[in-house]
């Protein structure tokens, strides 16, 4: 099974939509996605990331839905002063380097950067929502792994954001979302690939076969749109 972990394209926040070089975006995402061969599609409910679905699948007959554990992971931690919160990405690398816990795909949930802040509870709905919707598609979670129970050679997008896309990586790698949430960036339209790995029979783990995949907006002629 291959996942596309996809970020929305770039967005006017006050709006929740995309702006006008959002959209360009989004359409040169829909050419790049024209080589996949997808069987359903999962959108975050918040506006600029349905927008994007939209467009980047055009008139291509591919199911939609919308998903409401997909929405921005937009939750703030406590940062080294007590009383300071931040972004869950935006922790001060001197501090949260420091905390063992953090780096425990379970007990980062103890840290007294997480602890009351919400954010192991929404960690917790994007684990399960994952994996039921994989469940649903032939992949069942055992532990650390998953069990086959059917062919799941399908290839499945999800158009999300940043942070969620962090989340679900860190929860199919087995590591902790801190780790990734710290430590990846991704631009808008950004498409992470996560697949299986089919070697040892009916029992499978996933594996990141590539990140922050924004060669499709390479295509934009005029120079609006650049990356370095």
């Amino acid at each position: 099974m291959k996942l596309l972990l996809i970020r929305h394209g770039e967005p006017d926040y006050a709006k929740d939509c995309l702006t006008e070089h959002g959209r360009e975006q989004a359409a040169l995402l829909g050419k790049r996605l024209t080589g996949e061969k997808i069987a359903a599609a999962y959108a975050s409910p918040m506006g600029r990331a349905q927008e994007t679905a939209a467009i980047a699948l055009g008139e291509r007959d591919i199911p939609l839905t919308t998903c409401a554990w997909l929405h921005e992971f937009d939750v703030q931690v406590k940062d080294s002063e007590p009383d300071r919160l931040v972004s869950v990405w935006d922790m001060t690398p001197a501090d949260w380097t420091r905390d063992g816990l953090l780096y425990d795909r379970e007990g980062f949930a103890a840290s007294e950067h997480i602890k009351g802040t919400g954010a192991a509870e929404r960690y917790l709905a994007v684990q399960q929502g994952l994996d039921e919707l994989l469940s649903s598609r032939g992949l069942v979670r055992e532990g650390g792994i998953y069990r086959k129970t059917a062919e799941c050679s399908e290839t499945l997008a999800f158009f999300c954001h940043f942070g969620a896309t962090c989340v679900m990586i860190a929860h199919l790698l087995g590591v902790s979302p801190v780790l990734t949430l710290q430590g990846f960036s991704a631009e808008p339209t950004a498409i992470a690939a996560v697949c299986t790995d089919d070697r040892f029979g009916d029992r499978v783990n996933f594996r990141l076969h590539g990140y922050g995949d924004i060669t499709h907006l390479n295509e934009k002629a005029s120079g609006k749109i650049a990356y370095k």
